[in-house]
């Protein structure tokens, strides 16, 4: 049933070289080998036109490249630094001016919306103060007076109490204490000696 149809001829492919390692029969004739050089002309030709432009590698880099392109960078990035600085400054100078307008505003705004006091006003208010009876002046000077008596005397009682408490100096007691000590040993040695 699956026999080979006699309707299509069978054809091998074969290719138009034959593969070194397939098989050679014996009967095959050898290939001479042509070697051919290229015509120098042509070759020059080929080489001055290249299809696409060249675009060097930018990871194979001379030292010189590398170190320059080190140093842009940083002086990109100081002055990117420097001028973010400046923007800094600038906006802070830039918020407190909007700030000063803006309280100026609000100022003007509650001027405008406060009562009017008139001149007259304030002079009355100022006639009524100074024409204070001088009782409450003289309570005043008497209020001050007293707390400057009480304030002298207590100066004094503290002065008393510094001298009353002297305890000497450190080389009074010493002293006492040597004294003391010497009595002390030489009684001892009295004791001692009477024994």
């Amino acid at each position: 049933m699956l026999a080979t149809s006699t309707f299509y001829p069978q054809h091998h492919y074969m290719p138009p070289r034959p593969s070194p390692l397939s098989e050679r029969s014996a009967n095959a004739a050898p290939r001479p080998f042509h070697f051919s050089m290229p015509d120098p002309a042509q070759s020059a030709q080929k080489l001055t036109a290249p299809h696409r432009s060249y675009k060097p590698n930018p990871i194979i880099q001379t030292r010189d490249t590398a170190t320059k392109r080190r140093r842009d960078m940083f002086f990109k990035r100081v002055q990117k630094g420097r001028d973010d600085k400046k923007w800094d400054s600038r906006g802070e100078q830039i918020q407190r001016l909007d700030h000063i307008s803006e309280q100026k505003r609000w100022e003007a705004e509650k001027a405008r919306q406060a009562p009017q006091i008139h001149d007259d006003r304030i002079e009355e208010e100022m006639e009524e103060l100074a024409s204070l009876p001088a009782q409450e002046m003289d309570e005043a000077d008497y209020v001050l007076a007293q707390e400057e008596r009480e304030m002298q005397e207590l100066i004094a009682s503290m002065e008393e109490q510094d001298a009353s408490q002297h305890y000497g100096s450190d080389d009074e007691d010493y002293d006492l204490l040597f004294i003391e000590y010497t009595d002390v040993s030489a009684l001892q040695q009295h004791h001692q000696q009477r024994q």
